[in-house]
């Protein structure tokens, strides 16, 4: 598989993907082999000024940035500082059986609850000095500690996801760190600079005091949404901030874990790259241990036919960040949005975590394969399962053998009102309609399902607002022709079409058909900028192919 391949699924799917899940802006950055092979940025960084999102804009990670935090705990162990077993008594009172360890704290296994990270309006005192102060409270930070326990469980009793467990082993590095620096020095001397993360910080608060004015200036403008509605809210600052106060860009980002994919690169040893990446303990979400999730040091771990590492963050209100890597052909992926969605907390279908998981779909078919690059026009491919749903309430829902007549549903078709900025197929939508028959073999139906890839599927059920099309037929597929990709308000970037996943026979690469142009909603400034491996994306803003 080749990048330009993934390039151009992401130039036809990602915009429809923003729009239908209200995401300002988000960028993308996947890494192959040793580089960042390709970088992508749609919709606006702000949207009062209409700035682009681009690949340089730097956005908040959240917890994506824990790992940082994992890496240089493991920095002073490779150096004999501390050891990943040894007791930690005088750092944290100890719960339970035994004295927690660096382990238990980097498995979140720590029997510290999960907490929310001790947020202010102001920035934090110095680590020590509010670790001190939390631990002496002794109660969790969510509506004053009535929704969460502070202690958990046991130590090493069970996952439970811990922000303060990562503040703590910040403060470890700040404490036993042989430079005698702060946490964030630390962090920037030994795993950001020999990476050449140069877009990255790793402040106490993020904030003009900490933050240098050329890193801050690029930061996405966050904003916390409901239906209709984005707020550009004050910002917060994070008292646990080693656990999640770090700002990037993807393609810094994947950087990071493409050294750990590496052998650990410039920042680890191999066996300790290995351990941060690979089963450690039993492993979990946010909301507690889960059976099909095991934990590295710090990194979820995940099984299967293709194993793979994540991570994930918000920082409220306005940013959410996702990782996922996979070892065997050392690919990465980093999404960036400022887009944190108000709904209830720990729901995993709120709009800001589908813009990702939709984009880590598609990533995921191509790093498994597939050439994501979508087999038929957007509109065409609405229009068809719209029609689909039309025709099954008018005939089969109710088990009407008969049909609407051809004159009937031509009519339909052509009256059908369409929301401004909704690109329309009334042909598709005429010939669905028409397709959906009283059949003996249902299964037979449900079988041509699988011609549509899932990622595409579950796309337009979102935009169509449906909950299942389980035996409904896709339309044929279309072969991918040699036509550039031309997407309605969003002109084309260059696609670093010559980098290959696997440089296999040296096939030439062929763009999707021009019927892509119909394909997305014109909304100014989402028009994506990329970056190829050779491009270094700590400098200026590229800004090429962006509507203006």
């Amino acid at each position: 598989m080749y990048v330009g391949h993934l390039a151009a699924a992401l130039d036809a799917y990602v915009p429809e993907i923003i729009d239908h899940c209200g995401t300002p802006g988000l960028s993308v950055a996947i890494g192959v082999g040793e580089e960042v092979a390709l970088a992508r940025a749609y919709g606006l960084a702000d949207l009062a000024t209409g700035r682009p999102m681009t690949v340089d804009t730097v956005g908040p990670t959240g917890s994506d940035c824990k790992p940082y935090t994992g890496v240089a705990a493991m920095q002073l162990v490779e150096r004999g500082l501390i050891g990943l077993d040894d007791p930690i008594d005088d750092i944290v009172n100890p719960h339970g059986e035994r004295p927690i360890t660096l382990r238990d704290l980097l498995t979140h296994h720590s029997g510290l609850g999960t907490g929310l990270g001790n947020w202010d309006r102001v920035p934090p005192a110095p680590l020590g000095e509010h670790l001190r102060r939390v631990f002496a409270a002794g109660r969790s930070d969510a509506y004053g500690g009535a929704l969460l326990p502070f202690w958990a469980g046991k130590v090493g009793e069970r996952y439970q996801y811990s922000n303060l467990g990562i503040a703590v082993a910040g403060h470890l590095v700040e404490r036993l760190n042989p430079d005698g620096v702060t946490f964030s020095e630390w962090v920037r001397r030994y795993v950001f600079a020999p990476l050449g993360m140069d877009s990255t910080c790793f402040p106490p608060a993020q904030h003009p005091d900490h933050v240098p004015a050329e890193l801050l200036a690029r930061r996405s403008t966050g904003y916390a949404t409901l239906p209709g509605y984005h707020f550009p809210l004050p910002d917060l600052y994070p008292g646990d901030y080693p656990a999640g106060s770090a700002l990037s860009t993807p393609s810094d980002h994947a950087r990071f874990i493409l050294a750990l994919l590496n052998g650990g690169g410039a920042v680890l040893e191999p066996a300790t790259a290995e351990q941060m990446i690979t089963t450690q303990a039993s492993g979990g979400t946010l909301m507690g241990p889960s059976p099909d999730i095991s934990v590295g040091l710090v990194f979820n771990v995940f099984g299967g036919e293709h194993p793979h590492i994540g991570h994930g963050g918000e920082y409220p209100w306005g940013w959410n960040h996702f990782t996922r890597g996979w070892p065997g052909p050392r690919v990465a992926l980093v999404i960036s949005a400022n887009q944190y969605d108000l709904g209830d907390f720990g729901l995993s279908d709120r709009p800001s975590h589908q813009a990702a998981r939709l984009v880590a779909e598609i990533v995921t078919a191509w790093v498994q394969g597939a050439d994501p690059r979508p087999r038929r026009d957007l509109a065409a491919a609405r229009g068809h399962l719209a029609g689909l749903l039309v025709g099954d309430r008018l005939t089969t829902r109710f088990g009407i053998a008969s049909q609407p007549s051809d004159e009937e549903v031509a009519e339909l078709a052509n009256a059908t009102v369409v929301a401004p900025g909704i690109s329309w197929d009334p042909e598709a939508f005429r010939q669905a309609v028409g397709q959906v028959r009283l059949t003996d073999w249902p299964q037979a139906a449900a079988l041509l399902h699988r011609e549509l890839p899932g990622y595409e599927l579950a796309l337009l059920k979102r935009q169509l607002g449906v909950p299942g099309f389980g035996t409904m037929t896709p339309p044929p597929a279309q072969a991918p022709t040699e036509a550039p990709v031309n997407v309605a308000g969003r002109a084309k970037t260059d696609t670093p079409a010559d980098l290959p996943m696997n440089a296999r026979e040296g096939a030439p690469v062929q763009e999707p058909t021009d019927a892509l142009a119909d394909a997305s909603v014109q909304v100014p400034g989402q028009a994506p900028t990329d970056t190829s491996a050779d491009t270094p994306t700590n400098t200026s803003a590229d800004t090429r192919g962006q509507a203006s």
